[in-house]
């Protein structure tokens, strides 16, 4: 049975006068070259939100921009009902946005020759550039905002930029315009490391910060709390460690960047989380969601699926353990 609308509470978001769910969706993987049905993200987009998900984190990047189509379609009609969020910054090489306007060519040509995104050559994808520039981010928003089909954005924020871009700051006074405009309500920043995340508590006009946060990772566990005080609203991602903590035992497999001996450790320490969730009597990704939302000042943590199935494996099993609401898991590093 899975969880009814009701069943996945709602949080403050910061000081803002938004509400989300606990647990929101993460859209890197929606849509994209090498899915060969698009109607099907919608489903598990629709699926989520009668699940009670009504936080769903986007960029303008993702799947060159059909991720924030499939949102727009997915939400036609009942848009003032969730919450998207979208992230700007990262400019995309010319052999990915070739790859975007030739999709329908592409994608059975992809399926014939049975090629996965592992298979192609790091030239072929090209490289991605980054541009916090005012021109760029007003760009950015605009194209969002149509591809989403919205007039607003809940949130921007700034893609991965460097801890000296947020330091410097030249981008503060476009996010502000933007808001002023109504084509933004509030503005964040999304970060990949401890420093950049430090930068961003300098700043009292953000309202949000996405980070890594997992068990396998603790090191950005410090930064929500104080977040929180400062009334910047958190929102924690690769959760479930990009799959890792979620696979069966059987399949669970090191990340391929990492050394033999890295791997040894990493899924040592999964095979030690699997038997505390076991001990605990739940399963290995309800102890890691359960862990990730309940970092004092989290308010959404993402769930990274890409298809419907897994969504659904998830909910029929619970989103966190029954009665453990507050349980702190342990650091088995």
């Amino acid at each position: 049975m899975t969880r009814g609308v009701l069943q996945i509470p709602t949080r403050r978001f910061g000081r803002t006068d938004l509400r989300v769910s606990e647990f929101g969706l993460g859209c890197a993987r929606i849509g994209g070259v090498f899915k060969t049905n698009p109607e099907g993200f919608v489903t598990l987009l629709s699926r989520a939100f009668d699940a009670g998900i009504t936080f769903f984190d986007t960029a303008d990047i993702y799947s060159q921009g059909e991720s924030e189509k499939l949102l727009g379609r997915a939400f036609r009609g009942r848009r003032d009902r969730v919450v998207l969020a979208s992230k700007a910054g990262y400019v995309l090489p010319s052999q990915r946005r070739f790859a975007n306007w030739a999709k329908p060519v592409l994608r059975p040509a992809i399926r014939l020759l049975k090629l996965s995104r592992d298979r192609v050559p790091a030239a072929v994808r090209g490289t991605l550039a980054q541009d916090f520039s005012p021109a760029h981010l007003v760009r950015a928003v605009e194209g969002s905002l149509r591809r989403l089909n919205t007039d607003y954005l809940d949130l921007l924020q700034l893609h991965s930029p460097p801890a000296s871009v947020i330091r410097a700051g030249a981008w503060l006074a476009a996010l502000e315009s933007l808001r002023q405009d109504g084509k933004i309500r509030y503005y964040g920043v999304s970060c990949d490391t401890v420093d950049a995340a430090e930068a961003v508590l300098q700043h009292a006009r953000v309202s949000s910060l996405q980070l890594p946060l997992n068990l396998l990772d603790r090191s950005t566990a410090a930064i929500p709390p104080r977040a929180g005080q400062l009334g910047i609203a958190v929102i924690a991602r690769e959760c479930l460690a990009n799959g890792l903590l979620v696979r069966p035992a059987s399949e669970a497999q090191p990340d391929s960047r990492e050394c033999d001996a890295e791997a040894a450790v990493r899924m040592a320490r999964v095979r030690r989380y699997r038997d505390l969730a076991r001990a605990s009597g739940c399963t290995l990704p309800q102890l890691a969601l359960q862990f990730a939302a309940d970092v004092e000042g989290v308010s959404a943590a993402l769930i990274g699926v890409s298809r419907t199935e897994q969504l659904e494996s998830l909910l029929t099993a619970g989103l966190r353990p029954e009665g453990n609401r507050s349980a702190s898991v342990p650091d088995l590093a």
